[in-house]
């Protein structure tokens, strides 16, 4: 690291001045070779110039909606912003061909930042001026292009501004899985804390190398991927997530390429990978050099950690690579994590015990038990604390409860949302008064001081006095019959004047429509065998009608939004 610094300026202009050559960015376009690159000089002659356009035209703490594809005019951009003292708003940026699928989500975030200026590139800015989509959202915002020939010169206009290590860094709005997106406010000083914890967590070093193809629009791809390599100092690889999902052997052919030691996203990539890398693409694979294989931000199954190490196992891969995490953004990134370099840990849980909030263990899988992968463990100053989440007491060792979580990694609340950050940032413990804890919302347990997570809370469907969580039911569901699209099934709980109706929204091809009741009666079939449920609707819908966040995770509220406001594309006979 260098010497201690306030804020990532500190870092990218010791760098810039230090290790002005050193490559700090390369950006794979096609996903494979076509590449564009970046040094710490050349990013800090970028950051500076955009830093002086954002104090000419907006003043400290003002907010700039990020509005760029994965690429190097977005990091530019967002260290632009923290070189002007400007909160920096990363948003999936609006596409011109689809906006009126692509705009609205930009216009609530807007709505609650209300940003001063939006940053974006000049052929987006002429694409969205031709088709006049900024309408009076946007009246009082100026829209700033940063990729003009002209603003080199403004490089030298710069002035440097005096950070404080709590001032807001950025606002990372929250993927939304479960409610409508909040900013969450991460300060420096959250900043720089999760990024030690990182660096020790992974074993990082400045010989690293990183392959990542996470959007810069979520915090593992921007902390993870983009702010890390950064702040350790060591080159990272990015690839357009779009490629990746295309086409996801170019992940793997880029970690060989470049023989990353550290990569990673959530589980579904590792699934993504077992069902679409072929043998013959394994001949040109090398992933002996993988040492840290993440696996955060949603669920890790088991099943798919066995099999990707299986498959992989002949291109060099090894078990003892995987890295599951945790963590959240309203904690910037990581909680729990790690040791480096082990198999990864599991624990067999009798499933009537779950469906009771009791940690019961069995020594060997069986058929009544479900599986758990460990977290990682706590880690260097953050507390964790299993609470109750009705009486918010602590938990005893053997009952599961919300995973509530302190330490300087956790941010200072939601952008513009008093009450919002009151009730998740502010719990204490009702028996002790101790705090104050950010509620996660996750349910889990500790064991042996490793994490274990079993839910959301949101997402937890309550039937006959037991808990079943709905990842567990989308699972079954996808392997009811071979219509349904992996990872393509949604299941959730809507509260009539009697019970809970268990609802699920299911992708097929429309080819195979004809097959719509046969595959409604296996879906029925299978959640009654491994659950003891009674599914009281099933809709089925085109691919990629379930909207999802950008790491891959259901977006659980909107799908029950959509079911009830009719809003489903479901397929039909034609």
């Amino acid at each position: 690291m260098t010497p201690i610094p306030t804020s990532l300026v500190d870092t990218l202009r010791w760098r810039a001045e230090h290790q002005p050559h050193r490559l700090a960015y390369r950006f794979l376009v096609d996903g494979e070779y076509e590449e564009v690159t970046l040094t710490y000089n050349e990013l800090d002659r970028r950051a500076r110039a955009i830093g002086a356009l954002l104090q000419s035209t907006a003043k400290a703490g003002d907010r700039a909606l990020l509005l760029f594809p994965p690429g190097l005019d977005f990091i530019a951009a967002y260290f632009g912003c923290l070189y002007a003292k400007v909160i920096a708003v990363p948003v999936y940026p609006p596409h011109p061909a689809r906006l009126e699928r692509t705009m609205p989500i930009i216009h609530r975030i807007a709505a609650d930042a209300k940003p001063a200026v939006a940053l974006l590139a000049t052929s987006l800015f002429d694409g969205l001026k031709t088709q006049n989509a900024f309408g009076e959202e946007f009246g009082n915002i100026k829209l700033l292009v940063t990729d003009n020939d002209e603003r080199g010169d403004w490089a030298e206009k710069w002035q440097s501004p005096v950070i404080d290590r709590n001032d807001i860094a950025f606002l990372q709005y929250t993927s939304g899985s479960t409610t409508s997106p909040k900013g969450v406010m991460v300060s420096h000083s959250n900043l720089l804390h999760n990024l030690g914890l990182i660096e020790a967590s992974f074993g990082l070093t400045s010989k690293t190398q990183t392959v990542f193809w996470l959007p810069p629009y979520h915090d593992m791809g921007l902390i993870g991927g983009i702010l890390q390599s950064l702040y350790t100092g060591y080159p990272v690889t990015l690839i357009p997530h779009l490629m990746f999902l295309q086409r996801p052997v170019r992940w793997l052919q880029a970690i060989t390429r470049f023989q990353a030691t550290c990569s990673g996203g959530p589980n579904f990539a590792y699934d993504l990978c077992i069902r679409k890398v072929k043998p013959e693409q394994m001949e040109q694979l090398d992933l002996s050099a993988w040492e840290v294989a993440i696996n955060g931000a949603e669920p890790v199954y088991h099943k798919t950690l066995d099999q990707f190490a299986d498959y992989f196992a002949p291109c060099g891969f090894r078990r003892e690579a995987f890295f599951p995490c945790y963590g959240l953004a309203e904690a910037t990134l990581m909680v729990t994590g790690g040791p480096k370099a082990r198999s990864p840990v599991v624990q067999h849980l009798i499933n009537s015990g779950l469906g009771q909030n009791q940690v019961i263990i069995s020594p060997e899988k069986r058929e009544d038990t479900r599986t758990l992968v460990s977290c990682g463990q706590n880690i260097s100053d953050q507390q964790i604390r299993i609470v109750h989440a009705d009486t918010l007491t602590p938990c005893p060792p053997d009952q599961i409860g919300e995973i509530w979580v302190s330490g300087p990694s956790v941010a200072g609340g939601y952008w513009n949302q008093p009450l919002e950050t009151v009730s998740a940032f502010g719990a204490h413990l009702s028996d002790s008064g101790e705090g104050p804890f950010l509620r996660t919302g996750d349910l889990g347990f500790l064991y042996e001081g490793e994490l274990y997570i079993t839910g959301r809370i949101k997402n937890l469907i309550i039937s006959d006095g037991k808990n079943h969580y709905s990842q567990d039911i989308e699972r079954t569901v996808e392997g009811a019959h071979p219509a349904i699209q992996p990872a393509g099934c949604a299941v959730f709980s809507i509260n009539n004047a009697e019970r809970e109706d268990i609802i699920v929204i299911a992708e097929m091809e429309h080819k195979v429509v004809a097959q719509a009741e046969e595959v409604k009666k296996a879906i029925r079939l299978a959640v009654a065998v491994h659950h003891e449920l009674r599914i009281d609707d099933i809709r089925l819908i085109h691919p990629g009608g379930i909207p999802k966040t950008t790491s891959g995770k259901i977006r659980h509220f909107l799908c029950k939004t959509n079911y009830l406001t009719g809003a489903l594309k479901e397929i039909t006979r034609t």
